[in-house]
């Protein structure tokens, strides 16, 4: 198959990019939207049931894999990978004029509510049918390193999210602010997808059989690889929602600190994370991958409750310091994800069983994460009590790689 080329590579990233700033915003602002969304409730609850609204896309998401994963296997990646974008620019404009509660009542968060579901149904096929594109087309030597740059396009896409909820904050105008923010998405990510119909040739998908059935018999068959996909994207998915959005509205909770200083943090971890990814995508091509994310994995098991128990004390070096570890550690293990869940599955399936599978584990497992997490803390007082829901799914992570090599041993032996 013909190399992708660089102005290949970058429409792949920039497309990522713009897709994550869209859904990322919404878990930024949370914590200015909930008096906005809520304003009759307390902090803290308004923040829950603010963050509630993030896991709305749990039926969403899943629906929208199986139909743009169809699309992207039996009409080719370019098709679902227009439509994807084109929607989610329109869905963005749309919540740009969403009202709040003082100007629709209750409405409001009925209608956030289903713009968050149209986001994530769009985006099920966007993530992971970006990533395909970019694997299937790069040599295998450099699939960990382009998996990390992939990546990276994903936390750029939240470094700009982040970068404009802290300036609308330190300005004081997040409110109406937040409506720009939305605009801007809608702008770019309507100029994505312009830019990707005129670079993604037909020659560079993959035609199939067009029998919508066999759909069910191919997940049955890729069960187990499926299984796996689910539950480290959602580990991946929640380590990240830990750090870069539970943080934010969990911090101001038990320390003296401000919403706009946590969010300034955020915007220079972000920075970090971004760096740090291609870094980690070169040491994955030199160790295997499966014993990086086993380590990440196996490091949040050890490490997060003593890291969690310590912010409540910490000054801002320690915040900060606590929180460049919580991303290191998802850094670690999200760098060769995509390489390593394209390993699993043939080309002739793998849209469908990993945007499935990511799109399960991200909204079923992961995005409940800031919800969970802050409810624990509420029920029981324990500021460590936020890091168990994120340790739970790092023991399925560990079992879930290891699952996994061993499937694929087995299928490595039954083709010899």
């Amino acid at each position: 198959m013909k190399a992708i080329s660089r102005k290949q590579l970058w429409n792949a990233c920039l497309g990522n990019l713009f897709e994550h700033y869209d859904t990322a915003l919404f878990g930024f602002l949370s914590p200015f939207l909930a008096p906005l969304i809520f304003p009759d409730k307390e902090p803290i609850v308004a923040l829950i049931f603010t963050y509630a609204i993030i896991p709305i896309g749990m039926l969403a998401r899943p629906l929208g894999s199986l139909i743009f994963g169809y699309i992207g296997d039996v009409y080719g990646r370019k098709h679902a990978l227009f439509l994807t974008l084109a929607g989610m620019s329109l869905v963005s404009g749309c919540i740009a004029f969403s009202p709040t509660y003082s100007q629709a009542g209750l409405l409001a968060p009925i209608i956030f509510c289903l713009g968050r579901a149209l986001q994530n149904f769009l985006a099920a096929g966007e993530t992971m049918g970006g990533a395909i594109f970019l694997l299937e087309n790069s040599s295998e030597n450099r699939q960990d390193f382009f998996s990390s740059l992939f990546s990276a396009s994903s936390m750029g896409g939240h470094l700009l999210a982040s970068f404009g909820v802290f300036l609308l904050a330190h300005y004081n105008i997040t409110d109406p602010g937040w409506r720009f923010l939305y605009l801007c998405g809608c702008v770019t990510a309507l100029f994505g997808c312009l830019i990707r119909r005129s670079t993604y040739t037909e020659e560079q998908s993959v035609k199939l059989s067009r029998n919508i059935g066999s759909l069910k018999n191919t997940l049955w068959t890729y069960r187990k690889p499926l299984l796996c996909i689910m539950i480290t994207s959602g580990f991946a998915s929640a380590t990240y929602s830990i750090a870069l959005v539970l943080m934010n509205g969990f911090i101001p909770l038990v320390t003296t600190f401000s919403k706009t200083e946590i969010m300034k943090i955020n915007t220079y971890l972000l920075i970090l994370d971004f760096c740090a990814l291609p870094f980690f995508g070169w040491i994955a091509s030199k160790v295997p991958r499966e014993k990086l994310m086993l380590s990440a994995a196996f490091g949040v098991v050890l490490f997060a409750m003593p890291l969690v128990l310590s912010l409540r004390s910490a000054s801002v070096l320690g915040i900060i310091g606590v929180r460049i570890a919580f991303v290191i550690l998802g850094v670690a293990f999200f760098a060769p994800f995509h390489a390593w869940a394209q390993q699993l599955i043939p080309s002739t399936a793998r849209y469908a069983v990993i945007s499935l599978g990511y799109a399960l584990g991200t909204q079923a497992l992961g995005s409940p994460t800031a919800l969970l997490s802050l409810w624990c803390f509420q029920k029981t007082g324990f500021v460590v009590s936020v890091s168990w829901y994120w340790m739970f799914l790092g023991l399925l992570s560990c079992g879930a790689i290891a699952l996994a090599s061993r499937t694929k041993k087995v299928q490595i032996l039954e083709k010899g």
